[in-house]
């Protein structure tokens, strides 16, 4: 049986760790292609490990989100590498 989210593309931000981590676990476990976005790309290449292990489709790109172009360059990266987003998880925070 297919996944709940089989086909779809999904963008998650401050999925380094904790809440987005684990959201873009479960989404890939659902069938998602996932864009995880943070700051720190070693954690976010402990998760990428973790998703492809268990068969799953990602993409890490390192991002600040209070900068506009790092932004503007996820979308475009998530665009290319698996087509317009359908999910968005906004999970990080600008302090």
């Amino acid at each position: 049986m297919p996944g709940a989210l089989e086909n779809k593309v999904a963008i998650v931000t401050g999925a380094g760790r904790g809440i987005g981590a684990a959201t873009a676990r479960l989404f890939a476990r659902e069938g998602a292609k996932v864009v995880l976005a943070s700051r720190s790309e070693n954690e976010l290449s402990h998760v990428v490990a973790e998703i492809e292990r268990d068969g799953g489709k990602c993409l890490a790109v390192p991002t600040d989100i209070s900068e506009e172009s790092q932004v503007a360059h996820l979308f475009s990266r998530t665009l290319y590498s698996f087509g317009p987003a359908d999910i968005l998880v906004n999970n990080a925070a600008v302090i």
